[in-house]
């Protein structure tokens, strides 16, 4: 239920900070129905409010969870929200790390929200030009909290004009997992019909006696897949379990001819490839690898593709 309340809470917040500010004399009239791309460029983070007795840092370069990405599209309504419009990126473009983004015109105001759930940025903008140009500000789950807030100004561009920042600066991951049939299951796209079939109302589905796979999956016993049926129902996490514990070397040997040395190795037994978007988990379950580890447990190997927009799906 907190989910789906997640755009609306925040589109609200956007409109309860809101500042007046004047628009631009040069302001062209603006329809309220949100639609095509727009360039995205913002200014330097300045600290805004704070609970304590000094400021905090502000959000250092990279930190991904405070960006805006550089282009943006206006999509059809937003999930669970219909007055809202979806924020979506263009093909090709640099993507977001959120997995809830949403806008809305209420008066002469537009308000965006991008959120992982937990934080994100929210942004209340003005008609500017043939544009719209504001304040964003961080928001997080917590209470209190320092506000960082930094100009932002939104430019109407072609959808097909090459992107501010292009897709491929982010390190390379597959998001397909393909069977020796030529079958393929994508993670972040709605389940194809065949599988739709197989996945239960909670969204969860498995598989079993899949044979060998194509690319870095080898052969697991089962797949389970998770479908996210409150955030479009798209495929939010595909694991593949192998019994034992051997395949863990095969995999990560794999995993590394194909993408190089992981992003992350966080224990022995457990490696992270990560994108913007994108994560690749392989663990090894046993009872070298787990504290608690029952006796008659039978030891396994685990690989997870997920989206990593929506990491609650992947247990």
């Amino acid at each position: 239920m907190r989910r789906a309340l997640v755009m609306p809470v925040l589109l609200v917040a956007a409109a309860a900070c809101a500042t007046r500010e004047e628009p631009s004399d040069n302001t062209l009239p603006l329809s309220t129905e949100l639609t095509g791309c727009y360039d995205v460029t913002v200014g330097e983070w300045v600290v805004e409010s704070y609970p304590g007795l000094e400021p905090g840092p502000v959000p250092g370069e990279g930190t991904h969870i405070f960006e805006i990405p550089p282009r943006i599209k206006f999509s059809g309504p937003a999930f669970r929200q219909p007055s809202a419009t979806r924020i979506v990126v263009p093909e090709g473009a640099l993507p977001s790390v959120h997995g809830f983004t949403g806008a809305e015109i209420i008066g002469d105001s537009l308000f965006l929200g991008f959120s992982t759930l937990f934080a994100g940025v929210q942004a209340t903008l003005f008609p500017s030009g043939a544009g719209w140009a504001g304040t964003a500000r961080t928001i997080v789950d917590v209470r209190p909290q320092q506000v960082n807030a930094r100009p932002i100004e939104l430019t109407p561009v072609s959808c097909d004009s090459p992107p501010p920042v292009s897709i491929d600066v982010m390190r390379p991951l597959g998001r397909s997992v393909a069977f020796a049939d030529g079958r393929t299951i994508t993670v972040g796209e709605p389940p194809p019909e065949w599988l739709e079939a197989l996945v239960d109302e909670d969204g969860y589905g498995e598989l079993t006696d899949v044979g060998p796979m194509q690319g870095v999956f080898g052969t697991p016993e089962r797949i389970t897949v998770s479908v996210g049926r409150d955030v479009g129902g798209i495929v939010a996490c595909v694991a593949f379990y192998y019994p034992g514990t051997d395949a863990f070397g095969r995999l990560e040997a794999r995993l590394r001819e194909v993408y190089g040395a992981p992003d992350r190795t966080p224990a022995p037994g457990w490696v992270t490839y990560r994108n913007r978007i994108t994560s690749l988990v392989l663990q090894r379950w046993g009872p070298n690898d787990v504290s608690r580890w029952q006796e008659d447990d039978e030891p396994y190997v685990r690989l997870q593709l997920r989206d990593a927009r929506w990491p609650w799906f992947c247990s």
